[in-house]
């Protein structure tokens, strides 16, 4: 079945397989995690569980884009099978070797780095992400954000937790998980994805500056601007050793509008993700932003909060745009530039100046896995996470960079982030590498 899967072309690309096992898959954090633990003798079992899980998610996924009916009937018998793939590796003798090898793919080609010569193309490749950053740090700096024309919010929720209630559901769900990792019930996490919606504005009317739902097929996908939405995600990362709750929303353009003739970033579909980090108490400790290409990595940092930007190896790592948003309140919004949908001047969203708005509108909250499934009107990203028909003419310039096709929408688990060294937006210690904590949070806010 699985070489049937490989030949139709239809591999789920969120989580990847796992040679040693053919019924367990892992994501990034799921491998770091066992090999820590494998490393610490501690336990396993609990991560390779997890990745039993994602498994059979995926599994199902593919057997729908296959057509195959009746899996049904297997399920007792694959779930024999994970649970003896479970037992193998935790009885093996040389456990940290095995977990060892239990790693998700890089987003990088060496051989792609070695034949576009990246030893002499990264001064290049540093100057122009230099210069993105500081013009958007003049941008901002110098001048206001224009009035927004429209603006999209999240459902409404009429049950909003207030910060202890969320504080106290963290602090239960780590006590009732066997390696204190804060894991939600699906309730729960969408009562916080509520509570964490951002707030998008664009002072353009266009076509193309609109959210809307990602349809299509056949390597031809739209945004349905009709129906706003985003995708939501909850994943879990590694800051200070301490593993804390992430809440990503992906939205989609219909397209990153041409400037000229030859534009080579312009081309159909464009994407904004943006993401939370939870702090313990229930409030955001930091936010993160790319395209869905996996270009323009934004950190941005509470202006209340502990924490600054530090890079210890500027000369072979590429720095984010690092900007200053708000306290750490879960109301937030931000600027959306037209038709390239850059993200700008992150700020407090009032709840009352954000409603008087006639061009408000509200979006609807969908799982990022609706993006997977099986489905004539669902886009398919290929095996490699790329989604079809997106391609930009920038992919032939970044070349020596080792990405392929680089600027093509991708789907998560497949976010390069950086031309200069190596940066994955799943990596479970991103942050770890360039924040460090001073001092504690303003205790009156």
């Amino acid at each position: 079945m699985d070489r049937r899967i490989r030949r139709a072309g239809v591999a789920d690309p969120r989580y990847a397989s796992i040679d040693l096992s053919p019924w367990l898959r892992s994501d990034r954090f799921l491998a770091d995690a066992l090999a820590r633990q494998a490393r610490d003798g501690g336990s396993t079992r609990p991560i390779l569980e997890a990745m039993a899980a994602h498994d059979e998610t995926a599994l199902a996924r593919e057997l729908g884009r296959l057509g195959v009916s009746g899996a049904q009937d297997n399920v007792a018998v694959l779930e024999d099978c994970r649970q003896g793939a479970i037992e193998n590796l935790l009885s093996a003798q040389d456990r940290s070797r095995l977990m060892a090898e239990i790693q998700v793919p890089d987003a990088y080609r060496a051989w792609q780095r070695l034949l576009g010569g990246y030893v002499l193309a990264r001064p290049w490749l540093r100057l122009g992400a230099q210069r993105w950053r500081v013009g958007e740090h003049q941008l901002q700096r110098q001048q206001e954000p224009p009035a927004a024309l429209l603006r999209w919010q999240g459902p409404t929720d009429p049950d909003r937790p207030a910060l202890p209630e969320v504080s106290h559901w963290l602090a239960e769900a780590r006590a009732g998980h066997a390696l204190n990792w804060p894991v939600l019930g699906p309730a729960r996490l969408e009562t916080l994805a509520l509570l964490h919606a951002p707030v998008l504005e664009t002072d353009s009317p266009a076509q193309a500056d609109r959210i809307g739902r990602l349809i299509g097929h056949a390597g031809r996908p739209q945004v349905d601007t009709e129906v706003p939405v985003a995708y939501f995600e909850a994943g879990l990362v590694r800051l200070d050793g301490q593993i804390l709750l992430q809440l990503s929303y992906t939205f989609w353009f219909p397209e990153r509008v041409a400037t000229g003739p030859l534009d080579p970033y312009a081309g159909p579909i464009d994407g904004l993700v943006w993401r939370v980090t939870l702090d313990d108490d229930g409030r955001p400790l930091l936010w993160e932003s790319i395209h869905s290409c996996g270009c323009y990595y934004t950190l941005v940092l509470p202006a209340d909060g502990n924490l600054r930007f530090h890079n210890p190896a500027p000369a072979s790592r590429e720095d984010p745009l690092v900007l200053i948003g708000p306290r750490a309140t879960a109301d937030i919004r931000f600027h959306v530039s037209s038709g390239d949908h850059f993200l700008r001047w992150p700020r407090a969203a009032e709840t009352e100046a954000v409603e008087e708005v006639a061009g408000t509108r509200r979006y609807a909250l969908r799982p990022y896995a609706d993006l997977l499934e099986a489905g004539s009107d669902r886009p398919p990203f290929r095996s490699d996470g790329l989604l079809a028909g997106t391609s930009r003419l920038e992919r032939l310039f970044l070349w020596p960079a080792g990405i392929a096709d680089a600027g093509a929408m991708r789907s998560h688990g497949h976010h390069a982030t950086a031309f200069l060294g190596r940066r994955h937006f799943d990596d479970p210690q991103l942050a770890s590498g360039m924040v460090e904590r001073v001092g504690s949070r303003d205790s009156d806010h």
